[in-house]
């Protein structure tokens, strides 16, 4: 559905998006993992059609999509971005915003996709305010449901969830992962939330320094990634020095007794325990070198642990 050949963007002669490649399928959904700055916002825009290319190109179902300096007004009709500015007409109400992208759709489908969009995105209360008047966590929601609005084939979420609480999050999230498989709709998130990346990607783009360094399933990501910094995004690391080798591991990875998984014996003191509501964090101690295990039964009187450590490919 969407191929990305050799893409690379620039700011001022600075490359922020390096000679990036990927195909994705029709109802997919991928997620660009990164930390701030490392060019995934512009990967976004770049793909959209928003931003100049400097080399490469973007197909969208074999047709390639011109970037800003091909076009009066830059934008693809069956792709569609969420910024995180949401761009959102202010002084409009909150049913406006929606029915702005259906003018070229008579009134009866206008109604049913606005009644559709405002449950949505929980906005049906608040369909007769302005959209001035929204927090910024019900602008995000009104931003995503103005996107889905016309019914793109690709929906371009940037980090779409960060002005959200929690619970808030966990609802309007599923909701709308839920819609997008339903309507087989392929969507592109970027994040720097590791564990939202595990929650909604069927496979992860891991991006450093404008380059797109992997891409692989949620499930290898966690449990065989090439290198620390990718490791950290998936949640917290030990690291313990054990016979002049440096060695990490998972505080959720790791054995009262000897397995197939689990080999490597670590004779341990116990420290102290934290609660972290469903679980708890103990310390334990190796040859001097305190380290965390995640459990949630008491492992306090744990004399010895079976861990098993990662093997980085560089």
């Amino acid at each position: 559905m969407l191929k990305v050949e050799n893409l690379t963007v620039a700011y001022d002669k600075k490359q922020a998006v390096k000679n990036c490649s990927f195909q994705m399928n029709e109802g997919e959904i991928l997620v660009v993992l990164a930390a701030s700055g490392e060019g995934k916002t512009t990967l976004l825009k770049a793909i959209a059609g928003l931003l100049p290319h400097l080399r490469g190109n973007v197909y969208f179902r074999n047709e390639k999509v011109s970037d800003a300096a091909e076009q009066l007004l830059p934008g693809h009709e069956l792709i569609r971005l969420v910024n995180q500015d949401f761009e959102l007409d202010a002084f409009h109400t909150v049913e406006e915003n929606i029915r702005l992208k259906l003018l070229r759709f008579n009134k009866a489908y206008q109604d049913q996709r606005i009644i559709s969009l405002l449950r949505l995105g929980r906005l049906t209360p608040l369909r007769n305010k302005k959209a001035s008047e929204l927090s910024g966590g019900q602008q995000q929601r009104l931003a995503i449901a103005r996107a889905l609005a016309d019914e793109p084939e690709l929906l371009l979420l940037d980090e779409p969830f960060n002005q959200l609480d929690f619970q808030t999050k966990t609802k309007i999230a599923d909701h709308i992962k839920r819609y997008l498989k339903k309507n087989n709709i392929a969507a592109i998130m970027v994040t720097h939330n590791g564990v939202e990346a595990m929650e909604w990607a069927d496979k992860i783009i891991f991006m450093e320094k404008g380059r797109i360094k992997r891409m692989d399933t949620p499930e290898f990501f966690f449990n065989h990634p090439d290198n620390i910094k990718e490791a950290s995004f998936f949640g917290q690391i030990n690291r313990l020095k054990i016979k002049g080798k440096v060695c990490y591991f998972r505080p959720g990875f790791f054995s009262a007794e000897k397995t197939a998984a689990f080999k490597r014996k670590l004779e341990v003191t116990f420290l102290e325990k934290k609660n972290l509501g469903w679980y708890a964090a103990f310390t334990f101690s190796f040859d001097g070198q305190p380290f965390q295990l995640f459990s949630t039964e008491d492992i306090s009187n744990l004399k010895q642990v079976y861990i098993r450590f990662f093997e980085f490919n560089d």
